[in-house]
């Protein structure tokens, strides 16, 4: 199922949320941006304090887990984050109002599948055209003859560069575990968000769509899954850094990965791993940040 917004009602939802200002240092007069940072950033269990009996929620964040959380998003400075495991809407805008003191004037979130609750989302400074869930997307499994979702979902967001051409933006947070039959349903997720890059014209023929998938991928980049990525064709811009761990435990977990137009506009040098304190503090997993540019 893809669920779309329109232009108008996210216009309006850029400019009513309190608070928000566009950074007048990287917009132009018509308020689109010479360069813009993008991130990813998994805060682990971003849940409110309601119990919700039709999911399996976890405690909230402490309030100094959330200003951890709040520092690192904020001296990161990222223009359009993607963020994994947060309950829902409300919790989301609470924070973005509360601990960023609207710092996003733009925030999309579509409940997905997680039994838990958890969901990905977008926080944006500038107004983003259109959103897609992928989350109803029934994925086949020829092995067991049932389908499959997306652990969570498969979001997808446009928005249009200084030079008219449009870029899409996914986020996803795909199965964790380590067991083979983990690994299988990444796979046959991996797989689909393939074939949806394909069927939707993300990526041309030619290899001029500009298309960004960041998220958790949970999977490292030497894995049969994430091998699979690169027929897209995407490129890893953190392949030849070192000591590229995103998560508390040493693996590489979370990703930026860039179609061939998009990495056109890379700014090299700027892929950076937030580790700073109190990162370590604020999440298990790291923020992972990169500049694009348009002039």
């Amino acid at each position: 199922m893809k669920i779309y917004l329109k232009v108008l009602i996210l216009i309006i939802l850029a400019f009513s949320l309190p608070g928000c200002t566009v950074t007048p240092d990287k917009q132009d007069g018509h308020g689109i941006p010479d360069n813009m940072r993008i991130g990813t950033y998994n805060v682990k269990n971003l849940f409110d304090g309601v119990d919700d009996p039709h999911k399996a929620d976890d405690e909230p964040p402490s309030g100094e887990r959330l200003a951890a959380l709040s520092e690192v998003i904020l001296a990161a400075g990222c223009d359009i984050l993607a963020v994994q495991e947060v309950e829902d809407i409300d919790v989301l805008t609470d924070f973005n109002e509360r601990y960023l003191a609207g710092y996003y004037s733009s925030l999309v979130l579509i409940e997905g599948n997680d039994p838990r609750g958890i969901d990905v989302a977008f926080m944006s400074k500038f107004p983003l055209l259109e959103v897609t869930s992928y989350a109803d997307r029934e994925i086949p499994n020829t092995e067991t003859g049932r389908s499959i979702r997306f652990s969570r979902d498969l979001l997808a967001v446009a928005w249009i560069a200084p030079n008219g051409r449009k870029w899409v933006f996914l986020t996803t947070h795909l199965k964790s575990g380590r067991m083979d039959e983990d690994r299988q349903v990444r796979n046959l997720q991996i797989d689909e968000i393939c074939r949806i890059i394909d069927e939707e014209n993300f990526v041309s023929g030619m290899g001029n769509g500009c298309t960004v998938l960041m998220g958790d991928l949970n999977a490292e980049p030497w894995t049969h899954e994430m091998r699979d990525l690169a027929s897209v064709p995407f490129s890893d811009p953190a392949r030849d850094l070192r000591y590229r761990f995103t998560h508390a435990s040493g693996m590489i977990l979370d990703y930026i990965l860039l179609s061939p137009g998009a990495d056109n506009h890379l700014v090299i040098g700027s892929y950076t791993i937030y580790r700073d304190s109190p990162a370590d503090q604020a999440s298990d997993h790291f923020l992972v940040y990169l500049d694009l540019k348009f002039r």
